[in-house]
This record gives structure tokens, C-alpha cells and sequence, in this order.
């Protein structure tokens, strides 16, 4: 391209030395060789806008093929996965019925290892139910019947068996039945009727004691025989005849025997009183309490504050209750029986 400017300008010299040279033709000259120029660099410009495009073109080729082999990698990988996870699902499918056996096995296990823990709590329960029940049909014991049952429940309630809730159920309208009773205060009654026994001797009886018929008087010691024997004559004298103001209550005279018997019976009846509040028998203890409240009436001075006291007091003992209705007990100790007994019938 240099040569053919330099041969352009050696004949545009030429062709100025030489006469006639048209300016127009110049003007040609010059913008042609502009256009050429302007063309030779366009040119230029284009082919490296090519040679960028070409390597851009080839960059994009090692792109694609790389990004053709990662997936072909991820394809592969991708059928490796899916192949793997047939195999996990196939083996998935099987875990329930694995589960299943496994279960199985567990609560046969556990089934034996908790068989004889179960067996000897319910043992215990029973034993506890039948001790509550005899306290209360022989000894009347509502307190000791009711914490051996709560023991009971307590000793089933450690149990997860559906076997016994039935019997827990018994158990504890048996329980509420129990707590209903009004225990009497055994112990303040017997206390009562000790205090009325201990004020026995110091009751006034009916009559006038024959011990106190005659009167009392000092009399000097006599100095002579003569003395003495007339002494004893006006003692002899004076007894057979005595004169003394004396209530129609106490008009009859008792003898110290008849006395003390009448204490004796009273206290005998009071000791039966108690007797039967220990038991406790409460026809026994209303009959003995009504029987010394007749006695007491009947051969001791109620006029007397002491025995109008002791008579208030039979009173308020015989309207006490010592031997209130109970409840029946003892069904769910026999719901249990039932149900160690099927225990032991199952292999």
C-alpha cells in the first residue's frame, strides 16, 4: 500500500512540473487517496474486531465443550444418584415391616422382664386391699383400713396396666366411702369415762350411812372403876334411844357393805361402758352408760351437784356414736383376684 502512494505521488510531481495539470483532478486524487487510507483502516479495524470475534468464537467453544462435559459429569452423576436412591427406597420400603418385628420383639422382652414385676405389685395390692378389709370387719380401724388402701392404689398406680384400672377405679369410690365415716374420738371417750369412774367414791348415796347414825363425841377418860362401868352404862343408855333431824331422802339407814356395793355396781357398769367403747360395741356401751345413769339415780343423792354432774355426763357419753354404719368394702380386692388370676391362666 506504501509503494502505490509514493508511485501516485511521484507522477502527481510529474504531472505538476509538466504544463496543463487540472485542480479538479487534484481534488480526485487527494480524496481517493483519503478513501483509501479511511478504507485500508476501516479494514484494519475490522479484521481485529474479526480476530476478537474468532477468539471470543473459540473461548466460547472451550466453554461450551467444557459445560458439555459438567454435564455430562452431572448426567452421570445425576444416574448414579437416581440408581442409588432406587436402591435406599427399596430398602426403605422394608423398614415398616422391620419396625414392626422390632416392636414385636421389644414388647415380648418387655412383656417378660415386666411380668414378675407386675405380678408382685398386684400381689402386694391384694394383700394390702384383704389387711384393709379385715381391719375393718374385725377391728372397726377405719384409719389403718384407709392408708392401707391409698398404699394399694399407690403400689398400682406405679403400673402402666390397662388390667387394673378397673380395680383403681373400685378402689377409689371404696377409698371416698371410707373418708366419709365420722370416726368417733375413742381415746376422749375412754378418758370421760375414766374421770366419771375416778369420781365414784366421792358420790352421795341415798340413806344415812349407819357409821354416822350416832354422834361423836370425845369423851373424857374416866379415872375410877366406879367411874367407868357408869360411863358405859349412859353410853348404852344413849344409844338405845337417839333423836336427829334427818332429810325423807336420807331417812333409811344403810349399812357400810350395802355402801360400798352400790359404788362397786356403778363403777362395774362404767367399766363395762369402757369395755365396750375399746371394742368397739355400741349396743353394749349405750346399754351399760343407760344402766349406770338408772343406778346413778336411782341409789345416789341427785340432788347433789357432783351426781347431777355425773348424770349430765352419762348423758352426753350416750349420745356419742362409737360404732357408726361402715361401708362396704372388699370388690375391688376381688376384681384383683380376678385379674391375677387370668395372669396366671395366660402363658
Amino acid at each position: 500500500m506504501s509503494a502505490e502512494i509514493e508511485s501516485l505521488s511521484t507522477d502527481l510531481k510529474s504531472r505538476r512540473s509538466g504544463p496543463g495539470v487540472s485542480p479538479m483532478l487534484v481534488a480526485l486524487v487527494v480524496l481517493g487517496l483519503l478513501l483509501a487510507v479511511y478504507a485500508h483502516w476501516r479494514f484494519g479495524q475490522f479484521d481485529k474486531r474479526i480476530d476478537r470475534v474468532r477468539g471470543q468464537v473459540a473461548e466460547l467453544r472451550a466453554v461450551n465443550d467444557q459445560l458439555s462435559t459438567r454435564l455430562q459429569t452431572l448426567a452421570a452423576d445425576l444416574e448414579s444418584s437416581r440408581s442409588t436412591w432406587r436402591t435406599e427406597l427399596r430398602g426403605l420400603r422394608e423398614v415398616p415391616g422391620q419396625l414392626d418385628a422390632l416392636s414385636r420383639g421389644v414388647e415380648e422382652l418387655r412383656a417378660r422382664t415386666e411380668a414378675p414385676q407386675r405380678a408382685w405389685v398386684r400381689a402386694e395390692a391384694l394383700y394390702l386391699m384383704e389387711l384393709a378389709e379385715r381391719r375393718l370387719r374385725l377391728e372397726r380401724d377405719v384409719g389403718t383400713a384407709i392408708v392401707a388402701m391409698e398404699s394399694a392404689d399407690a403400689r398400682l398406680a406405679t403400673l402402666d396396666d390397662p388390667a387394673v384400672r378397673e380395680v383403681r377405679g373400685k378402689l377409689a369410690l371404696e377409698l371416698a366411702a371410707l373418708r366419709a365415716v365420722t370416726v368417733p374420738d375413742i381415746a376422749d371417750v375412754l378418758m370421760r369415762i375414766g374421770r366419771l369412774e375416778d369420781s365414784v367414791p366421792g358420790l352421795p348415796v341415798i340413806g344415812m350411812p349407819a357409821s354416822q347414825a350416832r354422834r361423836d363425841q370425845p369423851e373424857v377418860e374416866a379415872q375410877g372403876t366406879l367411874e367407868r362401868a357408869w360411863r358405859r352404862i349412859r353410853a348404852a343408855l344413849r344409844d338405845l334411844v337417839s333423836l336427829r333431824r334427818i332429810e325423807p331422802a336420807t331417812a333409811r339407814l344403810i349399812t357400810q357393805e350395802e355402801e360400798s356395793l352400790r359404788r362397786q355396781h356403778l363403777e362395774l357398769l362404767l367399766f363395762g361402758a369402757r369395755v365396750a367403747a375399746m371394742q368397739p360395741d355400741g349396743t353394749a356401751y349405750a346399754q351399760s352408760l343407760r344402766a349406770a345413769d338408772v343406778w346413778l339415780r336411782q341409789y345416789f343423792d341427785t340432788s347433789k351437784p357432783p351426781v347431777e354432774a355425773a348424770s349430765r355426763e352419762l348423758a352426753a357419753l350416750e349420745l356419742v356414736i362409737i360404732e357408726p354404719p361402715l361401708p362396704s368394702v372388699g370388690e375391688a380386692g376381688r376384681l384383683l383376684q380376678g385379674v391375677i388370676r387370668g395372669a396366671s391362666a395366660t402363658p
